[in-house]
């Protein structure tokens, strides 16, 4: 584990308290690891809603229930392997997107382009 020798102390207004603390809440991370994260330059999504979790399990379900129907249907020699296959990868591919697209931290360089100079 880093060992984290410095401390600092920053003064915040209510509001500026109440609006990191919010954001800390979205992220299910705790402040100082919020904070972290901002200070080398990524800002945290939110966590992903209950519903899109359950949405991502039960994908997964229905991603192994293929594979098992596929293993049956293959040992009677009554399914096309390679197209089962190829939409097998798809969906697992989709579901890796997903899970991906929902926790990917932004960083702050692709949300604040600065203008260059004389424009």
């Amino acid at each position: 584990m880093r060992k984290r020798n410095y401390r600092i102390e920053v003064k915040l207004d209510q509001d500026e308290f109440n609006h990191l603390m919010k954001l800390v809440k979205q992220s299910r991370l705790s402040r100082e690891s919020y904070i972290r994260m901002l200070i080398s330059g990524v800002i945290p999504k939110a966590a992903p809603s209950k519903e899109m979790l359950e949405t991502t399990r039960l994908l997964c379900n229905i991603a192994s229930n293929i594979n098992q129907v596929a293993k049956a249907a293959n040992s009677n020699d009554s399914i096309d392997v390679e197209t089962y296959k190829t939409n097998y990868i798809e969906l697992q591919k989709r579901i890796d997107e997903i899970m991906l697209l929902i926790r990917a931290p932004t960083k702050m360089e692709d949300i604040w382009q600065l203008p260059k100079s004389g424009q």
